[in-house]
């Protein structure tokens, strides 16, 4: 059996300057299985009690109120199986499908991420309150670690950005580190994000970044990061971590 994606197009009525034509969006979207086009479309006509034209000449648009349009889905085509899929909001954690938002002529919006556009601009705001924070120096630098709740590995790191802003950077932009590889092989659930230390700096410190380095290091080995963890550098042979910078395990 193959799935098919299928759109059901209305017909614009032709107006004083302009011929009639297909409207956008479609009327309907949906997705079938079946084991060929053919099935396909009887198994649609089905579904709505009537039959529809897959080719309407210009000349004819009158003639019909809708045209079907039926396309063969294959493991590439995963822009159009995503809409079939449960999403869950990014912001309040509502499950959604896509594609009933495409079919909801009253929608807010087609984000792909939230579910209403109530949480998409309360998740924008957010943005914008942490961007701020950071260019305004209020949001001071933080060490922080991720822990993997099943088997009890922790990554640490630092940044000097907005703590929440790290964590979806880890999520959005992974590379080919040994904390990413595990992230991306594993259930969103099964880890938890905190911040260990909030940097504050010893009077009279001259190198603020190498500082932070510094702790974030003392944490490394606190917590065997490297050792039995996910961070690929362990500072060794380090006697005094408030002398020695340490190199980092994945970018910040």
């Amino acid at each position: 059996m193959s799935k098919f994606y299928y759109q059901i197009k209305g017909r614009q009525p032709a107006g004083p300057h302009r011929e009639a034509e297909w409207a956008w969006p479609p009327v309907f979207s949906g997705m079938v299985e079946a084991s060929d086009r053919k099935q396909a479309k009887a198994q649609i006509e089905g579904l709505y009690e009537r039959q529809f034209p897959m080719r309407v000449l210009r000349t004819d648009i009158t003639d019909h109120a809708y045209l079907l349009h039926i396309q063969e889905l294959t493991e590439k085509d995963t822009y159009l199986l995503r809409r079939f899929e449960d999403t869950t909001c990014k912001e309040c954690g509502t499950v959604f499908r896509l594609i009933d938002k495409y079919n909801d002529p009253n929608t807010e919006n087609t984000s792909h991420d939230y579910c209403t556009e109530a949480c998409k601009q309360a998740a924008r705001g957010r943005e914008l309150s942490e961007f701020r924070l950071v260019t305004e120096g209020l949001a001071p630098p933080v060490i922080y670690q991720v822990r993997q709740k099943s088997t009890g590995r922790v990554y640490v790191g630092q940044t000097t950005q907005a703590f929440t802003l790290r964590w979806w950077q880890h999520l959005s932009n992974p590379s080919a580190c040994k904390f990413h590889m595990a992230l991306k092989s594993t259930d969103i659930t099964d880890w938890e994000f905190s911040v260990i230390e909030v940097i504050t700096y010893p009077e009279g410190c001259k190198d603020r970044a190498a500082y932070i380095t510094q702790r974030e290091g003392h944490w490394i080995m606190t917590l065997s990061a490297a050792d039995e963890g996910f961070n690929t550098v362990r500072p060794a042979g380090v006697a005094d971590l408030r002398q020695v910078a340490l190199p980092l395990a994945c970018d910040t």
